[in-house]
Protein backbone atom coordinates (compact mmCIF):
# COMPACT_ATOMS: atom_id res chain seq x y z
CA UNK A 1 0.00 0.00 0.00
CA UNK A 2 1.40 3.21 -1.30
CA UNK A 3 2.15 6.24 1.67
CA UNK A 4 3.67 8.86 -0.62
CA UNK A 5 1.50 12.24 -1.04
CA UNK A 6 3.09 14.77 -2.90
CA UNK A 7 2.26 18.33 -1.62
CA UNK A 8 2.84 21.52 -3.07
CA UNK A 9 6.29 22.75 -1.40
CA UNK A 10 7.09 26.92 -0.24
CA UNK A 11 8.46 28.10 -3.70
CA UNK A 12 10.54 31.09 -3.63
CA UNK A 13 11.87 31.89 -7.22
CA UNK A 14 14.67 33.02 -9.28
CA UNK A 15 16.04 35.17 -12.24
CA UNK A 16 19.22 35.81 -14.08
CA UNK A 17 18.99 37.58 -17.34
CA UNK A 18 19.90 35.97 -20.48
CA UNK A 19 22.44 36.48 -23.41
CA UNK A 20 20.33 36.45 -25.96
CA UNK A 21 16.71 36.64 -26.23
CA UNK A 22 13.52 38.52 -27.37
CA UNK A 23 12.56 40.37 -23.79
CA UNK A 24 9.61 39.48 -21.27
CA UNK A 25 6.62 41.11 -20.79
CA UNK A 26 4.35 39.85 -17.57
CA UNK A 27 0.68 41.85 -17.51
CA UNK A 28 -0.54 41.63 -14.20
CA UNK A 29 -4.03 43.34 -13.53
CA UNK A 30 -4.71 43.24 -9.35
CA UNK A 31 -8.50 43.39 -8.68
CA UNK A 32 -8.15 45.20 -5.55
CA UNK A 33 -4.76 47.22 -5.72
CA UNK A 34 -4.81 50.56 -7.44
CA UNK A 35 -1.58 53.29 -7.70
CA UNK A 36 0.21 50.62 -5.69
CA UNK A 37 3.79 48.57 -6.37
CA UNK A 38 4.40 45.12 -7.10
CA UNK A 39 7.26 43.15 -7.10
CA UNK A 40 8.81 40.29 -9.22
CA UNK A 41 11.36 38.30 -7.07
CA UNK A 42 13.85 35.34 -7.95
CA UNK A 43 15.39 32.82 -6.01
CA UNK A 44 18.96 31.71 -6.91
CA UNK A 45 20.21 28.74 -4.35
CA UNK A 46 18.54 29.07 -1.73
CA UNK A 47 18.19 33.27 -1.36
CA UNK A 48 15.31 35.28 -2.75
CA UNK A 49 16.72 38.31 -4.50
CA UNK A 50 14.55 41.37 -6.07
CA UNK A 51 14.20 41.55 -9.97
CA UNK A 52 12.12 44.11 -10.91
CA UNK A 53 9.77 46.48 -9.82
CA UNK A 54 6.15 47.32 -11.29
CA UNK A 55 3.57 50.40 -10.40
CA UNK A 56 0.23 49.85 -10.92
CA UNK A 57 -2.02 52.40 -12.75
CA UNK A 58 -5.56 53.44 -11.18
CA UNK A 59 -6.90 50.38 -12.33
CA UNK A 60 -4.54 47.84 -10.94
CA UNK A 61 -2.75 47.53 -13.91
CA UNK A 62 0.53 47.29 -14.95
CA UNK A 63 3.41 45.37 -16.64
CA UNK A 64 6.80 43.79 -15.91
CA UNK A 65 9.53 44.42 -19.09
CA UNK A 66 12.78 43.84 -20.53
CA UNK A 67 14.36 43.76 -22.86
CA UNK A 68 16.18 40.49 -22.49
CA UNK A 69 14.71 37.18 -21.49
CA UNK A 70 14.18 36.59 -18.30
CA UNK A 71 16.57 32.89 -17.16
CA UNK A 72 14.07 30.15 -17.13
CA UNK A 73 12.85 29.15 -13.61
CA UNK A 74 10.32 29.28 -10.82
CA UNK A 75 9.55 33.07 -9.79
CA UNK A 76 7.56 35.16 -6.49
CA UNK A 77 5.20 37.99 -7.49
CA UNK A 78 4.57 40.01 -4.58
CA UNK A 79 2.96 42.57 -2.82
CA UNK A 80 4.56 42.93 0.63
CA UNK A 81 5.69 40.09 2.64
CA UNK A 82 2.57 38.30 3.27
CA UNK A 83 1.17 38.63 -0.22
CA UNK A 84 2.46 36.78 -2.98
CA UNK A 85 2.32 34.07 -4.94
CA UNK A 86 4.56 31.76 -7.50
CA UNK A 87 5.00 31.88 -11.16
CA UNK A 88 6.77 29.52 -13.52
CA UNK A 89 8.85 31.24 -16.48
CA UNK A 90 9.53 29.21 -19.37
CA UNK A 91 10.78 29.77 -22.50
CA UNK A 92 7.72 31.90 -23.53
CA UNK A 93 7.57 34.71 -21.49
CA UNK A 94 4.76 36.81 -22.36
CA UNK A 95 2.57 36.05 -19.45
CA UNK A 96 -0.71 37.64 -18.78
CA UNK A 97 -2.08 37.47 -14.55
CA UNK A 98 -5.49 38.50 -13.15
CA UNK A 99 -5.22 37.66 -9.00
CA UNK A 100 -7.09 39.15 -6.88
CA UNK A 101 -5.06 39.79 -3.27
CA UNK A 102 -7.54 38.12 -1.02
CA UNK A 103 -7.58 35.01 -2.97
CA UNK A 104 -4.09 34.80 -4.43
CA UNK A 105 -3.92 30.86 -5.03
CA UNK A 106 -6.82 31.72 -7.43
CA UNK A 107 -4.74 33.42 -9.91
CA UNK A 108 -5.62 33.22 -13.18
CA UNK A 109 -2.61 32.51 -15.56
CA UNK A 110 -2.85 32.68 -19.80
CA UNK A 111 -0.82 33.38 -22.27
CA UNK A 112 2.34 31.14 -22.19
CA UNK A 113 1.64 27.65 -21.65
CA UNK A 114 4.27 26.38 -19.35
CA UNK A 115 3.12 28.89 -16.81
CA UNK A 116 -0.66 28.44 -17.11
CA UNK A 117 0.24 24.70 -16.95
CA UNK A 118 2.26 25.28 -14.05
CA UNK A 119 -0.57 27.34 -12.32
CA UNK A 120 -3.18 24.52 -12.77
CA UNK A 121 -0.80 22.42 -10.85
CA UNK A 122 -0.51 24.99 -7.70
CA UNK A 123 -4.34 24.80 -7.17
CA UNK A 124 -4.52 20.76 -8.03
CA UNK A 125 -1.91 20.08 -5.55
CA UNK A 126 -3.53 22.41 -3.14
CA UNK A 127 -7.17 21.27 -3.63
CA UNK A 128 -5.57 17.86 -3.23
CA UNK A 129 -3.49 19.00 0.18
CA UNK A 130 -6.83 20.28 1.89
CA UNK A 131 -8.68 17.03 0.74
CA UNK A 132 -5.90 15.32 2.31
CA UNK A 133 -6.18 17.04 5.37
CA UNK A 134 -9.98 16.82 5.62
CA UNK A 135 -9.64 12.92 5.82
CA UNK A 136 -6.53 12.87 8.27
CA UNK A 137 -9.14 14.80 10.40
CA UNK A 138 -11.75 12.24 9.53
CA UNK A 139 -9.44 9.42 10.18
CA UNK A 140 -8.51 11.09 13.64
CA UNK A 141 -11.96 11.70 14.41
CA UNK A 142 -12.64 8.34 14.14
CA UNK A 143 -15.02 9.16 11.42
CA UNK A 144 -13.71 6.60 9.42
CA UNK A 145 -11.88 3.39 10.13
CA UNK A 146 -7.87 2.33 8.99
CA UNK A 147 -8.91 0.63 5.34
CA UNK A 148 -11.62 3.42 4.45
CA UNK A 149 -8.16 6.00 5.32
CA UNK A 150 -5.51 3.70 3.41
CA UNK A 151 -7.75 3.11 0.49
CA UNK A 152 -8.59 7.08 0.05
CA UNK A 153 -5.15 8.19 0.86
CA UNK A 154 -3.82 5.04 -2.07
CA UNK A 155 -6.47 6.91 -4.10
CA UNK A 156 -5.50 10.44 -3.83
CA UNK A 157 -1.54 9.56 -4.15
CA UNK A 158 -2.91 7.69 -7.02
CA UNK A 159 -4.08 11.01 -8.34
CA UNK A 160 -1.88 13.12 -8.09
CA UNK A 161 1.04 10.53 -9.66
CA UNK A 162 -1.15 10.50 -12.47
CA UNK A 163 -1.92 14.36 -13.12
CA UNK A 164 1.86 15.01 -12.70
CA UNK A 165 2.89 12.50 -15.32
CA UNK A 166 0.19 13.33 -17.64
CA UNK A 167 2.31 17.38 -16.91
CA UNK A 168 5.94 15.77 -17.74
CA UNK A 169 4.48 13.53 -20.75
CA UNK A 170 3.09 17.25 -22.10
CA UNK A 171 6.05 18.77 -21.49
CA UNK A 172 8.63 16.79 -22.37
CA UNK A 173 12.31 19.00 -23.62
CA UNK A 174 11.04 22.30 -21.59
CA UNK A 175 11.19 23.17 -17.95
CA UNK A 176 8.03 22.66 -16.52
CA UNK A 177 8.48 18.72 -17.65
CA UNK A 178 11.94 19.02 -16.08
CA UNK A 179 11.00 20.84 -13.22
CA UNK A 180 7.60 18.43 -12.32
CA UNK A 181 9.86 15.19 -12.81
CA UNK A 182 12.61 17.03 -10.47
CA UNK A 183 9.93 17.38 -7.63
CA UNK A 184 9.01 13.41 -7.48
CA UNK A 185 11.38 11.05 -5.72
CA UNK A 186 12.87 7.98 -7.06
CA UNK A 187 10.87 5.14 -7.06
CA UNK A 188 12.81 2.05 -4.72
CA UNK A 189 12.22 -1.51 -5.67
CA UNK A 190 10.71 -3.35 -2.78
CA UNK A 191 13.47 -5.96 -3.70
CA UNK A 192 11.17 -8.72 -2.42
CA UNK A 193 13.78 -11.86 -3.79
CA UNK A 194 16.50 -11.20 -0.97
CA UNK A 195 16.43 -12.27 2.74
CA UNK A 196 14.31 -9.95 5.45
CA UNK A 197 17.98 -9.21 6.89
CA UNK A 198 19.45 -6.97 3.99
CA UNK A 199 16.59 -5.99 2.25
CA UNK A 200 15.89 -2.88 3.98
CA UNK A 201 19.60 -1.77 3.91
CA UNK A 202 19.79 -2.70 -0.08
CA UNK A 203 17.08 -0.35 -0.59
CA UNK A 204 18.36 2.34 1.30
CA UNK A 205 22.03 2.23 -0.51
CA UNK A 206 19.61 2.38 -3.73
CA UNK A 207 17.70 4.93 -2.65
CA UNK A 208 20.63 7.39 -1.96
CA UNK A 209 22.17 5.93 -5.23
CA UNK A 210 19.40 7.02 -7.42
CA UNK A 211 18.48 10.07 -5.50
CA UNK A 212 19.09 12.66 -8.43
CA UNK A 213 18.40 10.17 -11.02
CA UNK A 214 15.18 12.86 -11.42
CA UNK A 215 17.07 16.08 -11.95
CA UNK A 216 19.85 16.93 -14.03
CA UNK A 217 22.47 18.37 -11.81
CA UNK A 218 23.98 20.27 -14.69
CA UNK A 219 21.08 22.12 -15.51
CA UNK A 220 21.15 25.70 -14.50
CA UNK A 221 17.16 25.84 -14.07
CA UNK A 222 16.97 23.99 -10.84
CA UNK A 223 18.99 26.35 -9.37
CA UNK A 224 16.01 28.13 -9.59
CA UNK A 225 13.40 26.81 -8.06
CA UNK A 226 12.59 26.25 -4.28
CA UNK A 227 13.15 22.69 -3.89
CA UNK A 228 16.39 22.13 -5.49
CA UNK A 229 19.38 23.61 -3.19
CA UNK A 230 17.13 22.16 0.01
CA UNK A 231 17.01 18.86 -2.03
CA UNK A 232 20.64 19.21 -2.20
CA UNK A 233 21.58 20.08 1.38
CA UNK A 234 18.96 17.42 2.80
CA UNK A 235 21.14 14.55 0.93
CA UNK A 236 24.44 15.56 2.20
CA UNK A 237 23.67 16.49 5.84
CA UNK A 238 20.55 13.48 6.35
CA UNK A 239 21.69 10.61 3.34
CA UNK A 240 25.29 10.63 3.84
CA UNK A 241 27.44 9.32 6.93
CA UNK A 242 28.74 12.06 8.75
CA UNK A 243 32.30 11.49 7.68
CA UNK A 244 34.68 13.34 6.18
CA UNK A 245 35.79 10.87 3.89
CA UNK A 246 32.37 9.33 2.56
CA UNK A 247 31.13 13.18 2.78
CA UNK A 248 34.05 13.93 0.58
CA UNK A 249 32.86 11.24 -2.46
CA UNK A 250 29.60 12.30 -2.34
CA UNK A 251 30.00 16.11 -2.70
CA UNK A 252 33.29 14.65 -5.66
CA UNK A 253 30.33 12.96 -7.31
CA UNK A 254 27.79 15.78 -7.16
CA UNK A 255 30.34 18.02 -8.42
CA UNK A 256 31.07 16.01 -11.04
CA UNK A 257 27.80 15.54 -12.19
CA UNK A 258 27.03 19.18 -11.97
CA UNK A 259 29.85 20.08 -14.87
CA UNK A 260 28.12 20.66 -18.02
CA UNK A 261 27.20 24.13 -17.01
CA UNK A 262 29.47 26.73 -15.87
CA UNK A 263 26.86 27.69 -13.13
CA UNK A 264 26.50 25.02 -11.78
CA UNK A 265 29.67 23.38 -11.47
CA UNK A 266 30.54 26.52 -9.44
CA UNK A 267 27.37 26.74 -7.05
CA UNK A 268 27.72 22.64 -6.78
CA UNK A 269 31.72 23.36 -5.76
CA UNK A 270 31.27 26.17 -3.59
CA UNK A 271 28.20 24.92 -1.96
CA UNK A 272 30.29 21.49 -0.96
CA UNK A 273 33.55 23.30 0.39
CA UNK A 274 31.03 25.15 2.53
CA UNK A 275 29.18 22.38 3.88
CA UNK A 276 32.73 21.26 5.02
CA UNK A 277 34.16 25.07 6.17
CA UNK A 278 31.19 25.93 8.33
CA UNK A 279 31.07 22.45 9.73
CA UNK A 280 31.16 22.32 13.64
CA UNK A 281 32.18 18.31 13.77
CA UNK A 282 35.32 17.65 14.58
CA UNK A 283 37.73 16.14 11.72
CA UNK A 284 35.26 18.12 8.75
CA UNK A 285 38.64 19.96 7.35
CA UNK A 286 39.42 16.91 5.60
CA UNK A 287 36.69 17.36 3.73
CA UNK A 288 37.14 20.90 2.79
CA UNK A 289 41.08 20.31 2.13
CA UNK A 290 39.97 17.38 -0.22
CA UNK A 291 37.67 19.39 -2.19
CA UNK A 292 40.31 22.48 -2.04
CA UNK A 293 43.02 20.49 -3.28
CA UNK A 294 40.75 18.83 -6.17
CA UNK A 295 39.33 21.93 -7.38
CA UNK A 296 40.72 25.31 -6.07
CA UNK A 297 44.17 24.91 -6.35
CA UNK A 298 44.52 22.50 -9.03
CA UNK A 299 42.85 25.55 -11.04
CA UNK A 300 39.42 24.35 -12.18
CA UNK A 301 37.27 27.02 -9.82
CA UNK A 302 38.33 29.58 -12.58
CA UNK A 303 35.56 31.48 -10.69
CA UNK A 304 37.37 31.58 -7.22
CA UNK A 305 39.08 34.99 -6.87
CA UNK A 306 42.68 34.66 -6.05
CA UNK A 307 43.10 36.35 -2.98
CA UNK A 308 40.22 34.01 -1.69
CA UNK A 309 42.17 31.23 -2.90
CA UNK A 310 45.68 32.08 -1.25
CA UNK A 311 43.46 33.02 1.54
CA UNK A 312 42.47 28.98 1.37
CA UNK A 313 46.05 27.83 0.71
CA UNK A 314 46.84 29.46 3.83
CA UNK A 315 44.50 27.53 5.90
CA UNK A 316 45.38 24.63 4.41
CA UNK A 317 48.72 24.84 5.35
CA UNK A 318 47.63 24.68 8.97
CA UNK A 319 45.80 21.88 8.83
CA UNK A 320 47.24 19.50 6.36
CA UNK A 321 49.50 17.31 8.55
CA UNK A 322 47.36 17.25 11.40
CA UNK A 323 43.86 15.76 10.27
CA UNK A 324 41.70 13.56 12.61
CA UNK A 325 42.38 10.02 11.59
CA UNK A 326 45.88 10.58 10.07
CA UNK A 327 49.33 9.53 11.88
CA UNK A 328 50.71 12.33 13.99
CA UNK A 329 53.38 13.92 13.25
CA UNK A 330 56.73 12.62 15.56
CA UNK A 331 58.29 15.60 16.41
CA UNK A 332 61.78 15.99 18.33
CA UNK A 333 62.26 18.93 21.09
CA UNK A 334 64.30 19.53 23.69
CA UNK A 335 63.56 19.32 28.14
CA UNK A 336 64.51 22.03 30.13
CA UNK A 337 68.34 20.49 30.36
CA UNK A 338 68.12 20.49 26.86
CA UNK A 339 68.16 16.41 26.03
CA UNK A 340 66.24 16.15 23.18
CA UNK A 341 62.73 13.92 23.74
CA UNK A 342 61.33 12.15 20.89
CA UNK A 343 57.34 12.11 20.69
CA UNK A 344 57.47 8.72 19.02
CA UNK A 345 59.61 7.49 22.65
CA UNK A 346 56.59 8.31 24.88
CA UNK A 347 55.13 4.85 25.68
CA UNK A 348 51.42 6.33 27.35
CA UNK A 349 48.67 4.56 25.67
CA UNK A 350 47.27 7.83 25.05
CA UNK A 351 49.40 11.49 24.58
CA UNK A 352 48.19 14.62 24.42
CA UNK A 353 50.16 17.10 22.22
CA UNK A 354 49.73 20.21 24.01
CA UNK A 355 51.02 23.55 22.71
CA UNK A 356 50.40 26.27 25.07
CA UNK A 357 51.98 30.22 25.31
CA UNK A 358 52.02 32.08 28.85
CA UNK A 359 50.67 35.11 27.74
CA UNK A 360 47.47 33.07 25.89
CA UNK A 361 44.21 33.74 28.33
CA UNK A 362 42.79 30.89 26.94
CA UNK A 363 46.32 28.97 28.44
CA UNK A 364 46.38 30.10 31.24
CA UNK A 365 42.38 28.91 31.65
CA UNK A 366 43.16 25.78 30.06
CA UNK A 367 46.30 24.34 31.35
CA UNK A 368 44.99 24.04 35.50
CA UNK A 369 42.03 22.55 34.23
CA UNK A 370 43.81 19.93 31.99
CA UNK A 371 46.33 19.28 34.91
CA UNK A 372 43.91 19.02 37.57
CA UNK A 373 40.89 17.84 36.78
CA UNK A 374 42.30 15.25 33.52
CA UNK A 375 45.71 14.73 33.87
CA UNK A 376 45.34 13.45 37.78
CA UNK A 377 42.59 11.14 36.62
CA UNK A 378 43.42 9.58 33.79
CA UNK A 379 47.31 9.56 34.11
CA UNK A 380 47.41 6.17 36.17
CA UNK A 381 45.46 4.67 33.40
CA UNK A 382 48.06 5.05 30.36
CA UNK A 383 47.37 8.91 29.46
CA UNK A 384 50.31 11.54 29.56
CA UNK A 385 51.14 14.89 27.49
CA UNK A 386 53.83 15.64 25.72
CA UNK A 387 53.47 20.01 26.59
CA UNK A 388 55.13 22.06 23.59
CA UNK A 389 56.05 25.71 24.88
CA UNK A 390 55.89 27.43 21.76
CA UNK A 391 58.38 30.57 22.13
CA UNK A 392 61.92 30.73 23.54
CA UNK A 393 61.73 32.61 26.44
CA UNK A 394 63.00 30.31 29.05
CA UNK A 395 62.22 31.51 32.29
CA UNK A 396 58.65 32.66 31.08
CA UNK A 397 58.44 28.87 30.37
CA UNK A 398 59.75 27.47 33.61
CA UNK A 399 57.76 30.37 35.54
CA UNK A 400 54.43 29.32 34.10
CA UNK A 401 55.64 25.21 34.42
CA UNK A 402 56.36 26.06 38.15
CA UNK A 403 52.83 27.76 38.39
CA UNK A 404 50.43 25.06 37.07
CA UNK A 405 51.98 22.38 38.67
CA UNK A 406 53.18 20.83 35.29
CA UNK A 407 56.45 19.03 36.63
CA UNK A 408 55.01 15.69 36.03
CA UNK A 409 53.97 16.45 32.73
CA UNK A 410 57.02 16.28 29.29
CA UNK A 411 57.58 19.56 29.31
CA UNK A 412 59.50 20.29 25.99
CA UNK A 413 60.72 23.41 23.66
CA UNK A 414 62.05 24.47 20.52
CA UNK A 415 64.73 27.54 21.35
CA UNK A 416 66.80 26.41 18.20
CA UNK A 417 63.58 26.03 15.89
CA UNK A 418 64.67 22.81 14.65
CA UNK A 419 61.62 20.75 14.52
CA UNK A 420 59.18 22.79 12.95
CA UNK A 421 56.19 21.74 14.92
CA UNK A 422 54.72 24.72 13.41
CA UNK A 423 54.44 22.76 10.17
CA UNK A 424 52.86 20.05 11.26
CA UNK A 425 50.36 21.30 13.82
CA UNK A 426 48.40 24.56 13.57
CA UNK A 427 49.88 26.58 16.36
CA UNK A 428 48.71 29.92 15.06
CA UNK A 429 45.94 29.92 17.75
CA UNK A 430 46.64 28.38 21.49
CA UNK A 431 45.93 26.22 23.60
CA UNK A 432 46.62 23.55 20.36
CA UNK A 433 45.12 20.15 21.72
CA UNK A 434 45.56 17.05 19.95
CA UNK A 435 45.02 13.66 21.19
CA UNK A 436 47.16 11.02 19.74
CA UNK A 437 45.87 7.17 20.62
CA UNK A 438 47.84 3.93 20.76
CA UNK A 439 48.68 3.87 17.33
CA UNK A 440 49.50 7.64 17.05
CA UNK A 441 47.13 8.27 15.21
CA UNK A 442 44.97 11.70 15.32
CA UNK A 443 41.56 11.00 17.26
CA UNK A 444 40.71 14.46 18.30
CA UNK A 445 42.11 17.99 18.21
CA UNK A 446 41.04 21.35 19.15
CA UNK A 447 38.50 20.38 22.19
CA UNK A 448 37.62 21.20 25.22
CA UNK A 449 38.63 19.58 28.34
CA UNK A 450 35.34 18.32 29.09
CA UNK A 451 35.56 16.54 25.65
CA UNK A 452 39.25 15.10 26.26
CA UNK A 453 37.38 13.54 29.53
CA UNK A 454 34.94 11.74 27.98
CA UNK A 455 37.16 10.51 24.64
CA UNK A 456 39.81 9.34 27.55
CA UNK A 457 37.11 7.74 28.78
CA UNK A 458 36.12 5.83 25.79
CA UNK A 459 39.51 5.21 24.43
CA UNK A 460 41.22 3.75 28.39
CA UNK A 461 38.20 2.40 30.20
CA UNK A 462 35.35 1.23 27.45
CA UNK A 463 37.15 -0.07 24.58
CA UNK A 464 38.85 -2.63 27.67
CA UNK A 465 35.67 -4.00 28.41
CA UNK A 466 35.10 -6.78 27.45
CA UNK A 467 32.03 -6.93 25.07
CA UNK A 468 28.23 -8.06 25.76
Amino acid sequence: MKRLFLILAALSLSALVSAASSGYKIQLSVKNMKNDKAYLAYHMNGKTYSRDTLSLDAKGNGAFTGKKNLEEGIYIIYFNAEKYFDLMVGADQNIKISVDTTDLDGAVVTGAAESAQFQDLRKFLIKMNTERIDLQKKYKEKKIDSTAFYDTFDKMTDKVMKFQNDLIDRNKGNFLGAYVKGTIPVETPEFTELPDSIRNRVRYQYFKQHYFDNVNLSDQRFLRTPFFPSMVDGFISRHVLQDPDTLAAAAIDLIERSKGDTLTFQVMTSKMINYGISSKMMGMDKLWLKLADKYYFSGQAKWADSAWVESLRKEAKKIRYNLVGDDGQMITMRDSTSRIVKLSDVKAECVLVYFFEPSCGHCKKTTPILHDSVYVKWKDKGFEVFACYTQTDRKEWMDFVNKNHMQDWLNVWDPYRESFFWEYYDTSATPGVYLLNKDRKIIAKKIDMNTLDMILNEELVKRKQPKK
